[in-house]
């Protein structure tokens, strides 16, 4: 992706050392629904103000209701052609913050939305939508020789216990699909990689916590995090498995890591606990070793990135300065791209071992696409959080 000259200008002042290097994907197209408050007297809107588009992947809305008294009311979301799209009570309490709450996929064109109450002191009001597109154009920014970006679904294995292990890892890979403002002051969106390290904690990258203009002491700030969805979805499946971010446990720009804590959608599932919880490790690397990446390459479903290796295990910091104390990267030559930010990256035998987070550029002579080492950020987190260390390496388990 080229980044214009304004935005790599502040990119560079608040990031020197990743200047001019892509890092994530404008994804969906934001819109203010018109017209779109809901009271006991008017009790149902069409929602209008989208982008033209006749074939959208989905639709979000986001939601909020004031209601001082605590009474009961009721929201209902309907296709143009009657279907229910979604419902939900006063019992979603996120909707009645001072984020609101966003609505799972909703596969329809543009929907009405209903509200039941018998109090004349609530009021509902659909502050924002998203369109989302059914792919993004986007070039690849660092492509590997040997190896490509595969689409899991479908995807041949050799054997059905590789498939099924693939499966299950991937279960928890999700899209962080991030709201702030942009450089022009309207809403930008985009998307980033990231994995389910327990039932409720997710890890991404920090600069996932902001849009590319953002300057850094904005990551993660001012409700970015209430602002963003993980979908962990396969995109075909019936049940949607989206949650909100409640809030950031652990964030390091050096480490460019972000740990961050779920919780449901006003209209999604509970979090139940995955299948299979990650190894995640503390050992160094080796150069040559075989890894595989599970990412959302330009925003698009679950895929994998098979058959490359580390290639310099012991990389500084993309903050510096080269010193011993910031070795915390590694170079692999597995083939990333836009929205790749934030996945995972698994050794052999399951265990996760570093975090894409930047490709090749012009700043940073080493070749190869960068991750950090989970041993780094774990030894960050033990240092500053111990108690959130403990949790993680309490409910982590071997692959």
């Amino acid at each position: 992706m080229k980044i214009p000259a304004t935005i790599a200008l502040v990119a560079a002042l608040a990031c020197p050392a990743a200047a001019q290097e892509a890092r994530g994907t404008k994804f969906g197209i934001a819109f203010k629904p018109i017209d779109a408050v809901l009271s006991k007297t008017r009790k149902r809107v069409e929602i209008t103000g989208a982008p033209s588009q006749d074939e959208p992947r989905y639709y979000r809305l986001r939601i909020k209701v004031a209601n001082p008294g605590n009474e009961n009311w009721s929201i209902v979301i309907r296709a143009s052609t009657g279907q229910v799209l979604s419902a939900f009570d006063q019992k979603a309490s996120a909707c009645e913050t001072e984020a609101g709450c966003w609505t799972r996929r909703l596969n329809s064109k543009l929907p009405a939305v209903q509200l039941s109450t018998q109090s004349a002191n609530v009021r509902a009001e659909v502050v924002d939508g998203l369109y989302m597109p059914s792919q993004v154009a986007s070039p690849f920014y660092s492509p590997m020789p040997g190896n490509t970006n595969e689409l899991l679904a479908g995807l041949s294995f050799p054997n059905t216990n590789e498939k099924v292990a693939m499966q299950t890892l991937a279960d928890d890979l999700g899209m962080l699909i991030g709201s702030g403002p942009g450089i022009d002051g309207k809403l930008a969106n985009w998307c980033c990689s990231g994995t389910r390290l327990t039932s409720d904690l997710f890890m991404t990258n920090w600069h996932c916590g902001g849009a590319d203009s953002t300057l850094a002491a904005s990551f993660w700030q001012g409700g970015i995090c209430h602002s963003a969805i993980v979908d962990m979805s396969w995109d075909s499946d019936d049940e949607g498995r989206e949650y909100a971010c409640q809030k950031v446990e652990f964030s390091s720009e050096d480490l460019d890591v972000a740990i961050i804590r779920l919780t449901p959608l006003a209209d999604g599932p509970a979090l139940s606990r995955p299948l299979l919880l990650p190894k995640l490790n503390e050992e160094p690397l080796t150069a040559g070793e075989s890894v595989t990446v599970l990412h959302h390459p330009a925003c698009v479903a679950k895929s994998v990135t098979r058959g490359c290796s580390v290639l310099n295990p012991n990389v500084a910091s993309w903050t510096g300065p080269e010193d011993a104390a910031s070795i915390t990267e590694f170079t692999h030559n597995c083939t990333t791209e836009n929205g790749s930010s934030g996945g995972p990256v698994f050794a052999s035998d399951g265990r996760i071992i570093g975090l894409h987070h930047l490709g090749v550029g012009p700043m940073r002579m080493e070749p190869g696409n960068f991750a950090v080492n989970v041993a780094a950020i774990l030894a960050e987190i033990k240092r500053t959080n111990n108690p959130l260390y403990t949790e993680l390496m309490a409910t982590t388990s071997d692959p």
